[in-house]
């Protein structure tokens, strides 16, 4: 999430900030059908303030990876009537600090377009998921076209004012790059629109 101040900023704006971009989308729905149904035990990349920690209904034990300290102190505002145990750990995707093979499933909600390292940070997922095991994930990637070409040119700036947000990346073709099977649903669509951001998915990568 960037430093330590830039995470800060983030943390004291993030929940405002999601509800406003999930207005148009029904949240609640979309957290249900992308976590509800996870069971065993599930690693949540970049979890942030725990938004999606009661919608966990299956699993037996989450983990929740963090690196802000600003995120991590309002997680336990959002634990109330959490079906799982949850572990919160200060982590980054690019160093999961976790034997290879330990989780059932992997969560990634909005994080594969702001962390520093996307490969790294999908090989860490694939190391630590069991075979055939789940990430499930909502994410934006790059569109195709002249939109697409606008979202390279925009990126370098857009990094900048959108807490490291880059609009351009590829994120599909890089899971299955690092031996991920990926299904994914039909286009989210978000009104308003982030300008030069999408489309969005949600869907599941099978780890292979």
């Amino acid at each position: 999430m960037g430093n330590g101040r830039l995470s800060n900023v983030l943390a004291r704006q993030y929940d405002r900030l999601s509800e406003r971009l999930e207005k148009g989308i029904d949240g609640p729905r979309l957290r249900t059908t992308l976590v509800g149904d996870l069971t065993g035990r599930v690693v949540e990349i970049g979890a942030g303030t725990g938004r999606n920690l009661p919608y966990y209904a299956k699993a037996e034990h989450v983990v929740a990876v963090e690196p802000s300290a600003g995120m991590r102190a309002l997680v336990p505002g959002k634990l109330a009537g959490v079906v799982p145990m949850v572990e919160v750990i200060d982590a980054t995707g690019e160093h999961l600090p976790f034997p290879d093979e330990e989780f059932d499933a992997a969560v990634a909600f909005l994080l594969l377009c702001v962390v520093d390292d996307l490969d790294a940070v999908l090989k860490e997922i694939h190391r630590v998921l069991k075979p055939g095991g789940k990430l499930s994930f909502f994410e934006h990637v790059r569109d195709t076209g002249r939109r697409g070409r606008a979202q390279d040119l925009a990126t370098p700036l857009l990094r900048r004012v959108q807490f490291g947000c880059r609009p351009n990346r590829r994120t599909i073709e890089r899971m299955e790059a690092t031996g991920f099977a990926v299904h994914l649903g039909e286009p989210v669509a978000l009104r308003p629109k982030p300008p030069l951001s999408g489309p969005y998915f949600s869907g599941t990568a099978i780890r292979r």
